[in-house]
């Protein structure tokens, strides 16, 4: 009889648990809303929102050589899962990018903000990816995390790149300072 009691209550403490983090996974101010073509995103210190870089392709499925990458808002905050464009300013000194060259494998773009390193866009496991080097070894970039100061929203303590390693997929992290 008393295992009877202890058994629902168990029951229904596990869908309860379960409920409760598949709530928190949808949450949209936590999530980042990944795509298919997410190639990576970069989140900032001062709010949740967070700039999303997804490939462009072309209707048979390659790679669009003459504008490879589409730059986005995604807002976690006063308008969850909104989607809006850059405007002329985030994509001339900030959050824009600039195709470097075409290659074979794919083509590289650098970032407006930090132009001194290129990334290269090409597939990857049939689908695109940015590798680049992260921390010396070679990887596919997922996020930047950018560190505001906290007296100068406008001025960065430091980048923080985020991925995983082409080698065996571990994580790797390089932290870049200004």
């Amino acid at each position: 009889m008393r295992r009877k009691t202890w058994l629902p209550r168990l029951f229904f403490t596990v869908c309860a648990l379960c409920l409760s983090l598949r709530l928190e996974a949808a949450d949209p101010r936590t999530s980042a809303y990944p795509t298919e073509e997410r190639l990576f995103h970069i989140s900032r210190s001062v709010n949740r929102n967070l700039v999303c870089y997804d490939v462009r392709l072309t209707a048979d499925g390659q790679l669009d050589t003459e504008d490879p990458v589409k730059v986005y808002w995604v807002n976690r905050e006063e308008h969850p899962g909104e989607t809006n464009g850059l405007n002329y300013f985030q994509r001339k000194m900030a959050y824009g990018y600039k195709l470097d060259r075409i290659a074979d494998e794919g083509c590289y773009i650098s970032l407006t903000a930090y132009p001194d390193r290129s990334l290269l866009l090409r597939r990857e496991k049939g689908h695109y990816v940015c590798a680049l080097l992260i921390g010396g070894r070679a990887g596919i970039l997922r996020e930047l995390y950018v560190k505001a100061s906290p007296h100068n929203p406008l001025s960065v303590e430091y980048v923080e790149l985020r991925g995983e390693s082409l080698e065996d997929g571990s994580a790797l992290t390089e932290r870049i300072s200004r």
